[in-house]
């Protein structure tokens, strides 16, 4: 079998998104290639049974984005995924794969390597083909990651930007399949005066004065391209991680929380596990919140703070919630929380911002250059919540001079 190269000559043009499928099974190639080429500004390129084919096919077919299995005879995807990003650095790959715990590890070890996304594959070819959760995720996904441009290889300090919308739908992958409800109006925040503001000059969001209380806590909330940002931010973070404890909300399935926290333990150099029901929180430690469910953190009466676990019910189709990390952190430390909104689909954690602007906590958040989809930072910054817009090394670098008491 060879590769098949696609063309759909009805919606040519630079808007369209050009899309290449890669996976061994012919029915799902068929199906992915199928439904994206029903939808309106995506254009199907190639499709591909093997990492060697695609990699073959680069940099001619010069797709924006590419659907890669991780589980293929001739050569795998997590081999070909270097390889691709070395001959299309252009390209963003969103891994297919299942959700088993092997296809879990390797999805992981894809977006360490250079991923943009990943997208959970239903486990046989019957529910790959009758489900309408599966297609709306990958839809939305194309349509989200497609619709900006290509990371720089070294992320510039920006200015910051006029804030461009967020993905066409608002399903995330990493959750099930729901309709958000609506984000609780952050009209209600009164920012600092227009003269205590720093307004971009060209017009991008207006950004908050910074706080001098030096940090307690950080707490960090990210979706679509949050792993690779996740790392960048924790690395440059380790000169002060052992001061503070550290708690995550990266939107994800729940067989990914174990894995995720060991690749973090593994860069950032400090103990990193999934959050515990009623577990103190200690300094240099990194929770992530699980997947399935909301984590919130708590002060006890005897002023103990720790970990609390919410029912899945409790918020919306997004476990976690990142807004309900960041409420809980402004009730509970106030003015000593430090949020990091990093890049991501949708509004969640514009809601949990506001709870932070109001008891004074600073937001800092990556800006548009360096996100995948500069959803939930671009809400809070549109929202005058945030203090600084930077990419993720810039903001590690940030947190560091925040937690040591340099305020800017």
């Amino acid at each position: 079998m060879v590769a098949v190269p696609h063309r759909d000559m009805s919606r040519p043009g630079p808007a369209a998104v050009r899309v290449a499928v890669v996976d061994d099974s012919v029915v799902v190639r068929g199906l992915l290639s199928r439904w994206l080429g029903e939808t309106a500004g995506v254009e199907v390129v190639g499709t591909y049974r093997s990492g060697r084919e695609i990699i073959d096919a680069l940099p001619g077919a010069a797709p924006r984005i590419i659907l890669l299995d991780l589980d293929m005879p001739d050569m795998d995807g997590l081999t070909a995924l270097p390889l691709i990003l070395a001959k299309s650095p252009d390209s963003r790959v969103i891994v297919v794969s299942s959700l088993s715990v092997h296809g879990a590890e390797l999805t992981m070890r894809s977006l360490m390597k250079g991923a943009t996304d990943y997208l959970p594959k239903p486990s046989n070819h019957r529910e790959v083909s009758t489900s309408a959760d599966f297609r709306q995720a990958l839809i939305a996904k194309v349509l989200a990651v497609g619709g900006v441009r290509a990371l720089p290889r070294q992320s510039p300090v920006p200015t910051a930007r006029p804030v461009v919308p967020t993905a066409r739908s608002p399903f995330s992958t990493h959750s099930p399949v729901a309709r958000p409800t609506p984000a609780s109006p952050v009209a209600s925040f009164r920012p600092a005066p227009p003269t205590a503001l720093a307004a971009d000059r060209s017009g991008g969001p207006r950004l908050r004065p910074f706080e001098r209380t030096r940090p307690k806590l950080v707490v960090i909330g990210a979706s679509t391209g949050g792993p690779q940002a996740l790392v960048l931010v924790l690395a440059k973070m380790r000169p002060a991680l052992a001061r503070v404890p550290i708690v995550i909300a990266q939107h994800m399935p729940p067989i990914f929380g174990a894995i995720f926290a060991s690749h973090l333990k593994q860069h950032a150099g400090l103990p990193a596990a999934e959050a515990v029901d009623g577990k103190p929180l200690m300094p240099g430690t990194i929770y992530l919140a699980p997947g399935g469910c909301h984590t919130v953190v708590r002060k006890k009466p005897d002023g103990q703070y720790v970990m609390a676990m919410l029912p899945s019910e409790a918020r919306g189709p997004w476990r976690p919630s990142i807004d309900l990390l960041f409420s809980s952190a402004a009730e509970s430390y106030g003015n000593e929380a430090l949020a990091i909104a990093l890049t991501g689909m949708g509004r969640d954690g514009t809601e949990g911002a506001t709870h932070l602007a109001r008891r004074g906590a600073n937001v800092v958040v990556q800006d548009e250059a360096s996100s995948v989809v500069w959803g939930i930072p671009g809400s809070i910054a549109e929202a005058g919540l945030a203090n600084a817009l930077l990419p993720p090394e810039k903001l590690g670098e940030l947190a560091v001079a925040l937690l040591e008491g340099n305020v800017p």
